[in-house]
């Protein structure tokens, strides 16, 4: 169902998806689009920001209004940095406090991140030093989204489970949750409601057809 890179780059982009986003303007020239912000979210895709607290702060509050200005079935699946000092994570409250719209899936433990050698340095010694970090996995998504990802594939955790042993997975209920909402009265700033939406017209296709 991902179809969508979000904060990737020419080197570490997914070739699985159709498009990927890029905060490199030089990628451009390698089919990425630049600048993830232009556009609301919409569809179902993947997010590794850069470590860096505002850009990550940021990820979130995107993808959360977008979730929230969408009828059309949203979702995005975040990795983020899970600092010690869990008093800086200023995602993480909009996380806690906006139920409805996000679920903690599970995280991958400090102890089991490992860096990939690059392949130019095969036959070389080199020492990384350890993670100092857990990696959280969330999604932020609409009741469109869970309900189309469930019908299409309704083992669809099992499989994400599998496919990253590692990781610390969460016992979730996401279809019970109670419909509580913290910022219903969010006001969206302008620029954001008059961002266009990044749906292609299969995706819009799909939520017209699940409609019928």
């Amino acid at each position: 169902m991902v179809s969508k890179g979000k904060m990737a780059s020419a080197l570490d982009f997914d070739p699985g998806n159709p498009s990927y986003c890029s905060d490199g303007h030089r990628d451009i020239v390698f089919g990425a689009n630049y600048n993830a912000f232009a556009t609301k979210f919409t569809g179902f895709s993947i997010c590794h920001p850069v470590y860096d607290d505002a850009k990550v702060l940021k990820c979130v509050q995107h993808s959360l209004r977008s979730v929230m200005c969408s009828e059309l079935p949203t979702a995005t699946f975040l990795f983020l940095p899970n600092w010690e000092n869990k008093s800086i994570n200023a995602y993480r409250a909009l996380v806690r406090d906006n139920p409805k719209y996000c679920t903690t899936l599970g995280f991958i433990p400090k102890t089991k991140l490992t860096y990939a050698m690059p392949t130019s340095w095969k036959g070389v010694q080199r020492n990384f030093s350890n993670h100092t970090w857990s990696i959280d996995i969330f999604a932020v998504w609409n009741k469109e989204a869970i309900q189309q990802l469930t019908d299409a594939s309704p083992y669809w955790l099992q499989t994400l489970q599998r496919s990253i042993p590692k990781a610390v997975w969460e016992k979730i209920q996401y279809l019970a949750r109670e419909d509580t909402d913290h910022i219903t009265n969010h006001v969206f700033p302008q620029y954001f409601k008059l961002k266009r939406e990044d749906v292609t017209g299969q995706e819009r296709g799909q939520t017209i057809n699940s409609l019928n």
